[in-house]
């Protein structure tokens, strides 16, 4: 059942006082696993198990393959761990249960230990987020540049709009020049021709 940490939720044992109990688990390089602990002390008198906040908890890792442990941590009544794989292979856990000095707690006594163990992905020291954020900075610095180039795009286009209101008020201004030009000869052309004809008429002795 121990061997079967890693699986189980609300895992449970029982230790008396000074009495350590180890597992194995067996572990992927580099990942992390995390876990939780609560301790209750059996009270005769109440016939039940209770907190005992006196308890304190000694929890070691040890990485087999490397000879090397791992983890090393002294805690309360409950609490939680964590350590990463050094490397690949068994890795044993162990957990110790100590009574207070004062608090009438008897060597005799039984502390119910709960555990719950999380095996987490692989603990890369961060460099996947690192990764993530420049990813994410280089698609930043990818939208910057086309917002600059659609920037410059449009600068472009106001350019050339003004370019071309600029020649089409100058069109439209020669256009109305040349349309007074042209009634200009218009009228010069028709002054012309009837002072032409009435000089004729004139000669002929018509008028």
């Amino acid at each position: 059942m121990l061997a079967l940490a890693s699986l189980a939720n609300g895992l449970h044992f029982y230790l008396r006082d000074g009495e350590q109990q180890c597992f194995l688990e067996e572990l992927p390089k580099g990942f992390l696993v995390t876990g939780h602990y609560k301790t209750e002390e059996w009270r005769e008198a109440e016939k039940r198990y209770i907190e005992n906040p006196g308890i304190t908890v000694s929890m070691t890792a040890d990485d087999n393959d490397a000879h090397h442990r791992v983890m090393n941590q002294r805690g309360g009544h409950q609490g939680k761990f964590s350590f990463t794989a050094g490397s690949a292979g068994e890795h044993t856990v162990c957990v110790q249960a100590h009574g207070a000095q004062s608090g009438g707690w008897l060597s005799s006594s039984v502390v119910k230990f709960t555990l719950d163990i999380g095996i987490g992905e692989a603990d890369d020291g961060g460099r996947a987020a690192v990764e993530k954020i420049k990813d994410i900075a280089d698609r930043i610095r990818v939208l910057n540049a086309q917002l600059e180039e659609i920037k410059i795009e449009q600068k472009y286009q106001r350019e050339r709009e003004l370019e071309f209101d600029a020649a089409t008020t100058s069109i439209r201004r020669r256009v109305i020049m040349w349309a007074f030009v042209q009634l200009g000869i218009v009228a010069a052309v028709s002054y012309w021709q009837l002072r032409h004809l009435r000089r004729f008429f004139e000669a002929k002795k018509l008028v």
